[in-house]
């Protein structure tokens, strides 16, 4: 294969942002120093992240283009690794209620602010989408104006992704087990308030959390999402409330809670009961019940 060490190209033009080569196989794979020979693309020169480990097996490699530049992201195997078994604590437990008013609300009262990456991005955005308009199409001056703008809108997305990271790895280092809720994002994001809920990225987030978590042998486990916020915590009557209404006050029993601290509460008592909590409490009491399960995907309750 022809020595090439320029970009890879891309027959639609360099403002597609997507995957452009994607699992290739292992055998058709080599790097010698900087430099990756990748298949249709040729021998394309590299800056490493992070030095490839010695004994990995590459399995799959796949090129991105983002508004930066291209990324190639590489899935590595090592046969010695051992498989994580899920190794967690089931009374460290807690619910958490994802919101606009705090990003998040656990059944302890703690509460994690709402960063708004795009809303505070905003005027930013705005200037150089005016600039955008203002060229000419076609031509170099709007293509680098073009360019600007994605790297713009990247750089709210890598604050976004750094943002639940961060929140996911301090919950796993509090709690073994999490309940959060089965929300239907994409229903959410068709309302009035379509923009909040994007920016806030709770899909993102709670995909981040089941991963870290499986990787760490700990759970999340996602619980039916209707009426946490109207059911009252303490004695389970329904509360009626709007959404501009903040505070839970029940004239049944007097429990007077934030909203979104009741909710977490009610989310938390829905999955303490959960089939897969029950069995690992029944094999720590019984000696030789067995392995403890290994089953991370768990349906709605």
């Amino acid at each position: 294969m022809a020595e090439r060490d320029d970009n890879p190209q891309i027959k639609d033009g360099c403002l597609q942002r997507k995957v452009c080569g994607e699992g290739f196989l292992p055998q058709n794979f080599s790097r010698q120093g900087n430099r990756i020979n990748l298949p249709m693309f040729g021998r394309v020169k590299v800056i490493l992240h992070r030095p490839i480990p010695d004994g990995f097996k590459i399995k799959t490699a796949s090129v991105t283009k983002k508004a930066d530049g291209y990324y190639l992201t590489l899935s590595l195997e090592d046969a010695t690794v051992p498989t994580v078994k899920p190794e967690f604590n089931p009374d460290s437990i807690t619910g958490i209620d994802v919101g606009l008013k705090e990003f998040l609300t656990t059944s302890e009262g703690e509460t994690v602010a709402i960063p708004q990456h795009y809303r505070k991005s905003q005027k930013r955005l705005r200037v150089i989408q005016k600039r955008v308009s203002r060229r000419e199409k076609g031509s170099n001056r709007r293509l680098k104006t073009v360019k600007q703008l994605g790297k713009q809108h990247k750089k709210v997305a890598d604050k976004r992704k750094d943002f639940h990271f961060k929140t996911a790895n301090n919950l796993l280092k509090k709690y073994d087990v999490i309940a959060v809720e089965d929300l239907n994002v994409k229903g959410l994001a068709r309302t009035q308030l379509a923009k909040s809920v994007l920016d806030a990225g709770w899909s993102s987030f709670l995909s981040i959390l089941t991963n870290k978590a499986e990787n760490a042998g700990l759970l999340v486990i996602p619980v039916k999402a209707f009426a946490t916020s109207q059911d009252c915590s303490n004695c389970g009557l329904k509360v009626p409330k709007k959404l501009h209404e903040r505070g839970h006050d029940c004239l049944h029993c007097g429990c007077s809670l934030d909203r979104d601290h009741n909710a977490a509460i009610n989310i938390k008592n829905r999955a303490v009961g959960h089939s897969v909590l029950k069995a690992h409490r029944v094999s720590e009491a019984i000696a030789g019940f067995g392995e403890k399960p290994t089953l991370y995907c768990i349906q709605s309750v």
